[in-house]
């Protein structure tokens, strides 16, 4: 099975209770559930058990809403947010999908490495390769010239 269906079914499959959620993020289970009626969050559809229960995708909704509020976003403005960041992760992840074949560790201990993001021909048929480096310097690009 491919890695990212794996992790799809991870995020969708494993379930916590909202006792729990609550519990850990400090959200109280009387704001998950206002969350809920406002749409902002959804529980499991289980109508056996009647216990709410949240997926890890909105698990990690529910923690990035708390964390909007407590930097003093609206309710309304932080959902929004999460609506934009996930749809940076997406073009993120899309991007860098192949990569993790392409990136070479240069110090796991640091997690210092290089990922090999391509070549660019320039009209005057110059070749550059680029890399995305983190190491002691920071984050940055490396253009070396083919």
């Amino acid at each position: 099975m491919e890695a990212k269906k794996i992790f799809h079914d991870v995020f969708q499959n494993i379930e916590v209770g909202i006792g729990e959620v609550s519990k850990t993020v400090g959200v109280s289970q009387r704001q998950l559930r206002y969350w809920e009626e406002k749409g902002y969050i959804k529980p499991v559809d289980d109508n056996q058990s009647g216990v709410r229960r949240y997926t890890l995708s909105t698990l990690y909704l529910i923690i990035f809403i708390k964390t909007q509020l407590d930097q003093g976003f609206t309710l309304s403005a932080a959902f929004e947010r999460s609506k934009d960041i996930k749809v940076k992760s997406k073009i993120v992840r899309n991007f860098f999908e192949h990569t993790f074949n392409d990136v070479t560790i240069t110090d796991a201990d640091k997690a210092y490495g290089e990922i090999d993001l391509g070549e660019l021909l320039v009209q005057d048929g110059q070749k550059y390769h680029f890399k995305g480096v983190v190491d002691e310097h920071g984050r940055y690009l490396k253009i070396d010239k083919s």
